[in-house]
């Protein structure tokens, strides 16, 4: 690799829903992947790689990929892509020794780092910033090369170790102790007494501790099909399954799956899992304070801080499952990972519908999921039916949230959710495109001067302020009195309406649903300015 010049193509990053059976790709570039979160099957040039957390593949141009996703998995996954450039005479693809095979890369925090400073420059043109994305560039392949060209253990304790890596990503296979100890390239009773220093106990064991902890993963969001998860844990025979599983845990795995529901902690789903039905055993203690739609839940549930986030006291709370964001990094997935199961959902990618339904695909709760939109869309025709001779067909409306040196525009999301994808209102033209120019991050715009607020003169105004700005709700006093807050065509026709913090800064199933009735209340009574 002497003479081979990388340059920066692009990186993405991939959410994978188990609800999406088969992703392929190909490219012109060389491209790494790099999977954070997950577990299933790569296919490259016919060859079946599991993988999991931890595993990479660097893919030459031309070769295919297929990702083939494990049931109720969410694969979180990094595609890095660029061209690599090399002497004219050489005459095959000096990254062809690394390339199109399973690496696993382990820990995973250093490539995870630089992957993650480079998501931030990904768009980047300018010198210096694009300078140092190079060298990321060069730093991460070098990560990686380091990982595929160390083919043989510097000990037999790592061969061992490596072995059980490997049982832990494939344990669903026929595992004998004589094969592990190949691969190890040790005696069978060297490796056996190797295994037992390591775990404290015997591969077969270990293999079978590693199986029944996959499985009450499986039962805890099972239909009942107990051959299904038997299989999908490496055993054929659901008898035999059974027999294991209650002499590891005591119960039987039908009786298992009788016990309450798991104990799930939400981080920003919180709303979603009340909404399915399930009640958290904690939540952030922000929602406690500023959250009007879930107070009535609130006895039920174990408030923790937030900011930082409090993980002693979570893991006092012993969750078996924690729903994390596409956009935690790899420290806080790690930390939470050390308590119980993670799984990232989707937050900034969908909107709050697309969200519910992530959630309860996770917690087998998709049915229900389904039966809350059901009803949440008669909701909005009912709404839109009792708003239909109170709001005219092409009046214009922006939704602004008011700070204490100016305001800010809501786009389609938060407050903006119910205005615009619910009820279909018309925005105003700079709030139209504002909702355009959306890209998975601004959900408000920039904080703007109250001077330009006669560019968003619509014909009706909704009003929020900050609650977490101290200084908003002084500031919006002295705006109501000034002469451009007055000259509004909004503000001169009574079509202004000043909406609840608590009620409407959440996006979530919960806040969007309770927001059509305030829509119905704030426009049958046509409130003003207070």
């Amino acid at each position: 690799m002497d003479n081979v010049r990388l340059r920066w193509i692009g990186l993405e990053v991939y959410t994978f829903h188990s609800d999406i059976e088969h992703a392929m790709f190909a490219s012109n570039h060389v491209t790494l992947w790099m999977i954070n979160e997950g577990e299933g099957v790569a296919v490259v040039d016919g060859q079946q790689l599991p993988i999991v957390p931890g595993s990479s593949i660097m893919i030459l141009p031309g070769t295919v990929i297929e990702w083939v996703h494990q049931p109720r998995q969410i694969v979180h996954a990094y595609k890095l892509e660029f061209e690599a450039n090399w002497e004219e005479e050489a005459t095959e693809h000096p990254l062809i020794m690394i390339a199109n095979r399973l690496v696993s890369v382990q820990p995973v925090a250093e490539l995870m780092e630089l992957l993650e400073q480079m998501v931030e420059l990904k768009k980047t043109n300018i010198g210096l910033a694009r300078f140092k994305r190079e060298i990321l560039l060069q730093e991460a392949i070098y990560q990686f090369a380091l990982k595929a060209c160390a083919n043989q253990p510097a000990t037999t304790k790592e061969a061992v170790l490596r072995t059980i890596t490997h049982m832990e990503a494939n344990y669903q296979r026929n595992w004998k102790v004589g094969d592990l100890a190949a691969m190890a390239s040790v005696s069978l009773r060297q490796y056996s007494h190797i295994f037992r220093q390591i775990t404290g106990t015997s591969p077969m064991d270990y293999l079978h501790g590693v199986r029944m902890d996959q499985a009450k993963r499986l039962l805890r969001s099972s239909s009942g099909d107990m051959l299904s998860v038997a299989k999908q844990v490496g055993f054929k025979d659901e008898f035999y399954f059974s027999r294991r599983f209650k002499q590891q845990e005591g119960v039987s795995p039908s009786a298992y799956m009788k016990k309450s529901e798991p104990r799930v902690i939400g981080l920003l789903f919180t709303s979603h899992l009340l909404a399915l039905g399930i009640t958290p055993i904690g939540v952030p203690d922000y929602h406690v304070f500023r959250n009007e739609y879930i107070r009535p839940y609130l006895p039920e549930m174990e408030p923790f801080a937030w900011g930082p986030c409090d993980l002693e006291q979570i893991r006092t709370m012993k969750p078996d499952l924690i729903l994390g964001y596409e956009h935690m990094t790899t420290g806080e997935y790690e930390q939470f990972s050390a308590i119980a199961e993670v799984v990232r959902i989707p937050w900034q990618s969908q909107d709050v519908y697309q969200q519910l339904d992530s959630v309860g695909a996770v917690v087998n709760k998709r049915m229900k999921s389904i039966e809350w939109m059901e009803q949440h869309r008669i909701k909005v025709d009912h709404t839109k039916e009792c708003l239909r001779s109170v709001i005219g067909l092409q009046e214009t409306y922006a939704a602004l949230v008011i700070e204490d040196t100016g305001f800010r525009v809501a786009g389609n999301r938060n407050m903006g959710h119910v205005l615009h994808r619910s009820l279909r209102l018309t925005p105003h033209p700079l709030v139209q495109q504002f909702i355009n120019d959306y890209n998975g991050y601004n959900v408000f715009s920039n904080k703007l001067p109250f001077e330009e607020l006669p560019y968003y003169d619509a014909d009706r105004l909704f009003i929020m302020v900050n609650g977490q700005n101290p200084n908003a709700e002084a500031a919006f006093q002295r705006l109501c009195r000034s002469e451009i807050w007055n000259s509004l065509k909004a503000v001169r026709n009574k079509n202004l309406h000043t909406v609840s913090y608590d009620k409407w800064w959440m996006y979530t199933p919960l806040a969007v649903d309770g927001q059509l009735d305030e829509m119905v209340r704030l426009l049958e009574h046509n409130s003003s300015v207070r």
